[in-house]
């Protein structure tokens, strides 16, 4: 099902036209800025094409053009031997666990 551009020869004007099928054959529509005005005939255009992204690709992309700022507001990575050492430090006083 595509979908053509086309574009006025004298103002610019851009109009799009769906097709049902490849196949089909697509009559150029009016000038949307000046209808029926002599001139104003509108020429097909080599449409662009668009490539959706992923939720995979957007992420990446994110993380490649904001990940340093986010680790820079996070901090630097908690210091998980420093808990360790705490623990057995503190761990020395407790009684003995009963069997």
């Amino acid at each position: 099902m595509p979908l053509y551009e086309f574009r006025c020869a004298k103002c610019g004007a851009m109009s799009e036209v769906f097709a049902r099928s490849v196949m089909a054959s697509v009559t150029p529509p009016e000038c949307p800025a000046a209808p029926g005005q002599r001139g104003h005939e509108m020429r097909r255009v080599v449409s662009t094409f668009v490539r959706h992204k992923t939720l995979r690709d957007q992420i990446e992309e994110a993380e490649a053009k904001y990940g340093k700022e986010v680790d820079a507001a996070m901090g630097p990575a908690p210091d998980v031997g420093k808990y360790a050492r705490r623990y057995e430090k503190l761990a020395k006083d407790l009684p003995p666990e009963p069997r």
